[in-house]
């Protein structure tokens, strides 16, 4: 079952995490790269990591941040083959526009950039995943502002980054369309040994293993899914596109097999969601916790329409994605479930 040695950025993240299981669970040996060794003791002491018992196939080397210069340089070593990069800055709490630049734009970029750059020097890495989003593609005024009439696939050209960014999340798509431009632009420069795969998943709602509190669960996604069941009144749009994580991290690992995907692609992971029936979920299984006062019906939440394609994504890997009924049944259990625990200390 051996499959070889797979670097993981963002290993204690969301997607970094859950891709890390599903790794070791298809045989392959993983170093995770993560910024602390508290991140390394915590991926440790989660209950599936600990089921695998994975002895030295799981490995951890500490990269306080990986878009410093030469971050990566010692750390890709000849036995890697394989590179997933799943680090993303946490946008949730950056509001000043004089910090985009310094805490989304260069942090996406330059690390992308140390991942390729590493990549190129280690004549054994065979390919490189990219998890970006599908802010690379989609304008960020047609993703969260305005209804497009427009069909999205992979194929779809870049946007040109609109600037002055409005908002963080603005400055993240704009930091993944110029990732991307960069990744195309190394390859054609530089024609490397190794190929590339570049996955932009929709928002991505599921169970976070790592969460320890309900509080956890208050990030990227996840936070767009819960704040209208938690009660609170949303002005601001969200996109109706979502992927379960389960899946994100299924493609992240079948992606490294280039036998059966083969050359440098783009892949968009998507389910359309319809937002109106989170509540219909919240009905259906968990209005015991709403009389508790942990989830709300009063809640609101703006959508924005978006026609994000990933037939052909699915196609490829044989997989039908997750509905939006599981994804947040999924995500409001664990968050019910943390609560719980809360209230009984």
């Amino acid at each position: 079952m051996a499959q070889g040695k797979v670097l993981i950025t963002g290993a204690s993240g969301f997607i970094g995490f859950r891709t890390l299981v599903l790794a070791l669970g298809a045989g392959y040996s993983v170093l995770a790269a993560v910024p602390s060794k508290e991140k390394a003791d915590l991926i440790r002491s989660a209950t599936s990591v600990k089921h695998m018992n994975p002895g030295s196939k799981l490995t951890f080397v500490t990269v306080p941040d990986v878009a410093a210069d030469n971050a990566l340089a010692d750390v890709v070593k000849t036995d890697i083959e394989y590179i997933i990069h799943a680090a993303s800055p946490n946008i949730d709490h950056i509001t000043a526009s004089n910090q985009f630049d310094a805490q989304i734009i260069h942090p996406v970029v330059k690390s992308t950039g140390n991942v390729l750059s590493a990549a190129l020097k280690n004549p054994h890495v065979k390919r490189v995943i990219m998890t970006s989003s599908e802010g690379a593609l989609i304008p960020y005024m047609e993703l969260y502002q305005l209804a497009s009439f427009n069909t999205f696939t992979d194929a779809s050209p870049i946007p040109t980054p609109m600037t002055p960014y409005p908002t963080a999340m603005a400055a993240l798509c704009a930091a993944q369309s110029q990732a991307l431009m960069a990744t195309n632009s190394f390859l054609a420069k530089n024609k490397p040994h190794f190929t590339v795969i570049t996955l932009m998943p929709s928002i991505t709602l599921g169970r976070n293993e790592l969460a320890t509190t309900s509080k956890d669960l208050l990030e990227g996604g996840n936070l767009q899914a819960l704040r209208h069941l938690r009660g609170d009144k949303v002005s601001s749009n969200v996109p109706n596109t979502t992927v379960h994580i389960d899946d994100v991290a299924k493609v992240q690992v079948a992606s490294l097999d280039a036998q059966k995907i083969e050359k440098t692609q783009n892949f968009i992971l998507n389910s359309d969601s319809l937002w109106y029936e989170a509540k219909d979920v919240v009905k259906k299984y968990y209005m015991d916790d709403v009389k508790k006062g942990w989830l709300s019906l009063e809640g609101e939440q703006s959508v924005n329409a978006v026609h994000l394609d990933s037939t052909r994504t699915q196609k490829v890997f044989g997989i039908k994605f997750i509905g939006f009924e599981k994804q947040i049944k999924d995500l409001v259990g664990q968050y019910v479930e943390l609560k719980a625990k809360e209230a009984k200390k």
